[in-house]
């Protein structure tokens, strides 16, 4: 197998170099563990195809660390005072605010009460751009550009035990026919009056804070800059 230093004083072993049979895995493993003297943690990803590998690691003290639905990535410990790095722990969620002529777009979904601002989960490499205009079409089937973001929200104890990290944006629509695309999961779309929407009981009291702070105050806005940044795919609001 080989390896890979990495800047956090740790080495990464390259999967695409791991052995074909557990047994020899589990030597490799031995074997590199004895030759490390001077790092402070060991990853190795797994991928689905070698599942059977992972007991080896569990039973040599390493843990996990974070997973998709290809990989499983286990770290451990080369020396008892090795700080091992947080792992993602929230899900990234976007809404959206879209006004048109005095009214606003939202839904109602076939699991809560009331209706709220359309939006959904940011997808794996999804910008936030992109995953607002990709919910709100597959939601209501309403085009928009987007316009800012205006609000952050952080709930603990989210989906999957898991903080919800919710950024909602301002986004301007470029089309107005209702034609709900995610029937699964959406029953109903509309336009409806912002001062109704405000006044609604059925509506819960973050998605009328938001509503109100964007309808009242066109100002409070973070919009994309467009700056060269060191990783690519980067976005930066402000």
């Amino acid at each position: 197998m080989k390896t890979i230093e990495n800047r956090y004083d740790g080495i990464i072993v390259d999967n695409t170099t791991l052995p074909k049979s557990k047994h020899e895995f589990k030597d490799d493993i031995i074997r590199l563990l004895e030759s490390i003297s001077d790092k402070q943690l060991l990853w190795v990803k797994i991928p689905i195809d070698k599942s059977e590998f992972i007991p080896v690691l569990t039973d040599l003290d390493f843990e996990f660390h974070h997973c998709d639905e290809r990989n499983l990535m286990l770290v451990r410990k080369l020396n008892a005072n090795s700080f091992i790095p947080t792992s993602k722990n929230y899900i990234l969620g976007v809404g959206a605010v879209v006004f048109n002529e005095g009214k606003l777009l939202v839904v109602k979904d076939r699991f809560s009460m009331g209706y709220k601002l359309p939006g959904g989960h940011v997808d794996k490499d999804e910008q936030i751009k992109e995953a607002v205009k990709r919910e709100v079409y597959e939601e209501t089937g309403v085009n928009i550009e987007f316009e800012s973001i205006m609000n952050i929200g952080h709930f603990r104890n989210g989906q999957f035990g898991e903080s919800n990290l919710y950024i909602v944006c301002t986004a301007k629509a470029i089309s107005e026919t209702i034609a709900i695309n995610d029937t699964s999961e959406i029953a109903d779309a509309q336009w409806v009056d912002v001062e109704e929407y405000l006044e609604s009981e059925d509506a819960n009291n973050y998605n009328k804070s938001v509503v109100r702070a964007a309808y009242s105050n066109q100002e409070l806005k973070l919009t994309d800059q467009k700056i060269k940044l060191r990783v690519t795919g980067g976005e930066v609001f402000f």
